[in-house]
């Protein structure tokens, strides 16, 4: 469970991970515990890139409005996306683009 230390900063355990990854947006043409959509840019994310990587990914809170360290709260996106976040509380703008068809693009990858 996450909490806040001493300093402010907040530590995720791995699974405030877990959840953050589940709460993304899923690819309909990749296996979901591999890839996931950053709800921000709208690109593909890899699990394996977990702070890491080309394009690493990262613990967003959805609702910094209500802040709070409850799991649901928790969204994966990538690391630069979280300057361009658009509101302080992303809820509904998370819940309608779930509620989309996202597919990976096989032909431009797989040149």
């Amino acid at each position: 469970m996450a909490k806040i230390d001493e300093k402010g900063i907040i530590e995720f355990n791995l699974e405030d991970f877990d959840a953050a990854w589940n709460n993304a947006p899923k690819l309909d043409n990749k296996p979901e515990n591999e890839y996931r959509l950053c709800f921000i840019c709208k690109f593909h994310m890899l699990k394996d890139n977990l702070m890491k990587g080309d394009l690493p990914w990262n613990i967003e809170i959805i609702d910094l409005k209500n802040f709070s360290l409850d799991k649901n709260n928790f969204v994966a996106i990538h690391n630069n996306c979280k300057e361009i976040r658009p509101k302080q509380n992303c809820s509904k703008l998370l819940l309608k683009i779930k509620s989309l068809r996202w597919m990976y693009d096989e032909s431009f990858y797989n040149k």
